[in-house]
């Protein structure tokens, strides 16, 4: 239970230090803001851009110390702390009446009462999910992805001090700003720290989706936005690891409603530096964010054709918005255009166009008008074709986005379906994965509250079955974060210790521990499989290893395998198999040079110091063996 107490801890005190950042920023770009819910939630987005950014001045400076980054920590949270101060002060200050008139104005849905029932019970559906994914984040992380690079790259820079340079590490280019967060809370905790940041960016995110679609379907409705973005499958998944698409879709959403704030609602132009200060954050977090800007612009060119006068005003918001996301996000492209040649590396915009086989494999779907027609079904009943059930959008958008067919016109929800139509085609002509399409939930979730409050305009018998329907739909998505809470509430609330559950939960760690005990941070192991994150020592992916040196190719006889990695700087092998019937499958190589050896070896130059099985969820059965190279 100290353990968990520590980890929510860190997550309080990072939120403090990052509205500490953000919240001045805010009031010196936006001199007036009356909404006190936008200023939380854009002062947190500031601040965890900026918390962000220095932490990647200081890696590229070679300054990634623990010391120095609790002393920084500690130094903004009691900026933070003055804020909430100042807050509270100015809250008792104001009169009733000036509250009153301060609140953002109700727009269509307060017209129409009767739908105030269902989304007050979103809501409370909503908080269930959202307490549900906050048991799930205080687990010990597990996801593939989050061991493989999401928390193994910033436990590297950590460790380096710097941003490093990792060849054989394919990911260690990529845009990194979330991580950058994950390094933040590795230094000053640990792993569980870090995925509740990435909670955290969930709630905000929840939170940003009221902002954004107040000013379309008016203040109660907006509470239903946030709903329906909390009982999506996909986000409060994504909550419960530390990965970055929530991240990315926080960035992106923010980063809309202050560009919208000016572009469509005629307010300051100040906050297109706000708009560029979350692209840019955006930019940083993943090569998505790039798909996003493109669509947010074409559909601000579609307005500007349409609204001769106002083509000025958007063109002037694009340029500020883009130069001040340029250099937020840009360091991150130079850094891989300097390592790796090429900016969006791994992504090859020619292998799209000329449809390459790779290519072919992330995109499920065929170009086609019937793929395109049946892409919304597909991609609800059937994601694992599309990276998992894990990220599904669920079926409350399937059922109700169609009823726009005969809603009534919105001032401004059409510009949100215009971006997120667009978003869809490029996702559909790039890389089907139905992660990838997390940006767009939210602007969704406008559109398909205002279907429910247009549910009003039915007949009384059709109109109930609706709201039951409706409820169903939510309630499965509520009980999909709460289900997925329940193995993990024991060690949640301490009666399970972290190491029993990893090693109960987590397939690499038997051998990761056995290794840590044995040579601690002293290890280079080369692995098959492509969790690294629990190993103190150096993980190298064999796969990636083996394309760019071609060791393989030199082994002559199998007593060569363990001598020539030996010379390379290896200390141990990991090997990993699968029964192969279902789940994860490995690439063979390092097992079968290994296996000759162990067959041929007599001077036990190759030890096995552990074999065990470990079956998953699924029930596949995955084989490791750790060994070590004399």
């Amino acid at each position: 239970m100290i353990a968990t107490l520590a980890s929510v801890t860190t997550l309080a005190l990072v939120a403090l230090a990052a509205y500490g950042l953000g919240r001045p920023c805010l009031r010196r770009i936006v001199r007036h803001e009356a909404d006190s819910l936008a200023v939380v939630v854009f002062g947190m987005g500031l601040g965890l851009m900026g918390g962000g950014l220095v932490l990647t001045a200081l890696g590229l400076a070679g300054f990634l110390y623990v010391e120095l980054i609790g002393v920084l920590t500690f130094a903004a949270a009691s900026l933070g702390a003055g804020e909430l101060v100042r807050a509270a002060r100015a809250a008792n200050d104001r009169s009733p009446l000036r509250a009153a008139a301060c609140d953002p104005v109700c727009g269509a849905a307060s017209g129409y009462p009767r739908a105030r029932p269902v989304v007050a019970f979103g809501v409370v559906l909503g908080a269930i999910a959202v307490a549900g994914s906050f048991v799930a984040a205080l687990a010990p992380p597990t996801a593939g992805d989050a061991l493989c690079y999401h928390l193994e790259l910033p436990k590297e820079f950590l460790a380096s001090h710097r941003l490093v340079y990792l060849p054989f590490q394919e990911n260690s280019t990529f845009p990194l700003h979330v991580e950058m967060l994950y390094l933040w809370a590795l230094a000053l905790d640990g792993a569980v720290a870090a995925q509740l940041i990435h909670w955290g960016m969930g709630v905000l995110l929840v939170l940003g989706t009221v902002v954004l679609a107040r000013p379309v379907v008016g203040q109660d409705a907006a509470w239903g936005t946030a709903a329906v973005v909390a009982v999506t499958p996909g986000v409060t998944n994504q909550m419960t690891a530390p990965l970055n698409d929530v991240g990315l879709a926080l960035f992106t959403t923010l980063a809309l409603a202050a560009w919208r704030r000016v572009a469509v609602d005629d307010q300051s132009r100040r906050w297109l530096l706000v708009a560029g200060l979350m692209a840019g954050a955006a930019l940083a977090t993943k090569y998505v964010a790039v798909v996003f800007a493109a669509a947010v612009v074409m559909s601000a060119l579609v307005i500007a054709i349409r609204q001769p006068d106002r083509r000025h005003q958007l063109i002037f918001g694009a340029v500020v918005t883009a130069a001040v996301a340029l250099l937020v996000g840009g360091i991150w492209y130079i850094r891989a255009a300097w390592y790796r040649g090429n900016a969006l590396y791994p992504f090859d915009p020619l292998a799209v166009l000329a449809r390459s086989t790779e290519m072919r494999d992330k995109t499920p779907l065929e170009w086609n008008v019937m793929s395109l027609v049946s892409a919304p079904w597909q991609v609800t009943m059937h994601p694992e074709r599309f990276g998992g059930w894990g990220h599904q959008p669920g079926e409350l958008f399937l059922a109700l986005l169609p009823c726009l067919v005969v809603a009534r016109r919105l001032r401004g929800l059409s510009s949100l379906l215009a971006v997120a139509a667009t978003f869809a085609l490029f996702w559909y002509a790039l890389r089907q994965n139905v992660r990838f399409l997390l940006p767009i939930v939210p602007l969704l979730a406008v559109a398909a509250v205002w279907a429910i409050v247009q549910l009003e305009r039915f007949p009384v018998i059709p109109r109930r079955i609706a709201y039951s329907c409706v409820a169903a739909l939510a309630s499965c998505g509520a009980a999909i974060a709460i289900a997925r809470a329940g193995d993990k509430l024991a060690v949640a609330l301490g009666l399970e210790s972290r190491d029993d559950y990893l090693m109960r939960c987590e397939p690499t760690y038997p051998a990761a521990s056995l290794a840590n005990r044995l040579t601690r941070s002293r290890a280079r192991i080369l692995s098959q499989d492509y969790r690294a994150f629990y190993f103190q020592g150096h993980v190298t992916r064999e796969s990636t290893y083996r394309r760019a040196t071609r060791y393989d190719q030199a082994i002559r006889k199998p007593t060569d395998f363990s001598r020539q990695l030996r010379a390379h700087g290896f200390t141990h092998v990991l090997l990993a198999e699968s029964d192969g019937r279902r789940g994860i499958r490995y690439e063979p190589t390092l097992s079968r040079l290994a296996e000759r050896q162990l067959a041929a070896d007599r001077d036990d130059s190759l030890v096995c110091l552990r074999d065990y099985r470990f079956t998953d969820a699924d029930g596949a059965i995955r084989r490791y063996r750790l060994l070590m190279l004399r």
